[in-house]
């Protein structure tokens, strides 16, 4: 009488596709959920770091899988090859998140002018965001080197007529008007605030926009401040740079004022 050989089936290539799918879903709600301002930073980061500890473990029972196929004759090699598919679709975004966490500068605050940014009057920012400070000087050299464009611009034209084009700017980027604001001085100035959110994950930072009355001209300055996280992947720089050309375009298709005429 023949002996039938009964191959084993491996547990870890159970466990493998289950552990890979569930770090892809983690992953997948908590983007859709911080995108749309369900949850809290907090609470994203602590999915993200769940959904990477399940890519781990899903890797090390596929290796463990594979071990016992190539040894034992172990069935499961094709459920440790899906919880290898889902766990490294679920580490590209990852790493890609961690990379750039770790590579790019960390900063969460940005204004054109570093010496006296802008300030906001009326944003009320909650009680566990992060700090704003006064000045930003000690960041000037990593913030000209990483984005030498971000600048202030000036104008030819009273505050009134370039806050009307800030103000097509903004609605254009559908960015909400929070408040307006003058202040009385040796020069006049006008504050804007608005709030905008990053695109991929919806990642919010408060923006105040100066307009300084410099007589015949109009000086614009800008800044922009994470309400969280500590660093912003360079959206605070990207809303400047991206908003001031959107100025410059705005204003050079005004028509010529009376006194320009």
């Amino acid at each position: 009488m023949k002996k039938k050989y009964v191959r084993l089936i491996s547990r870890a290539a159970v466990w493998s596709p289950r552990f890979g799918g569930l770090a892809f879903l983690i992953l997948l709600f908590s983007i859709l959920l911080q995108r749309f301002s369900v949850i809290d930073v907090t609470v994203f980061m602590i999915l993200i770091i769940i959904s990477a500890c399940c890519v781990v473990v899903s890797l090390f029972f596929a290796v463990k899988a594979l071990y016992s196929l190539w040894v034992y004759g172990a069935l499961g090699g094709m459920k440790a090859l899906r919880g290898i598919i889902y766990s490294l679709t679920t580490a590209i975004p990852l790493v890609l998140f961690w990379g750039f966490w770790f590579t790019l500068p960390a900063l969460h605050d940005v204004s054109t002018d570093i010496q006296r940014p802008p300030t906001f009057f009326r944003t009320a920012r909650p009680s566990d965001a992060l700090p704003l400070k006064s000045v930003l000087i000690e960041q000037a050299a990593l913030q000209m080197s990483q984005w030498p464009e971000m600048s202030g611009r000036r104008y030819d034209g009273s505050p009134d007529r370039i806050r009307e084009s800030v103000l097509n700017v903004l609605a254009a980027y559908d960015w909400p008007v929070i408040a307006q604001k003058k202040f009385k001085g040796e020069e006049d100035e006008l504050y804007i605030e608005t709030v905008a959110k990053s695109f991929y994950l919806g990642f919010i930072s408060d923006i105040v926009i100066r307009l300084i009355d410099e007589g015949d001209t109009t000086f614009v300055d800008m800044r922009s401040a994470s309400r969280y996280l500590p660093r912003d992947f360079g959206a605070n720089a990207a809303f400047i740079i991206d908003f001031m050309e959107a100025l410059d375009t705005e204003i050079a298709l005004l028509p010529l004022s009376q006194d320009e005429k």
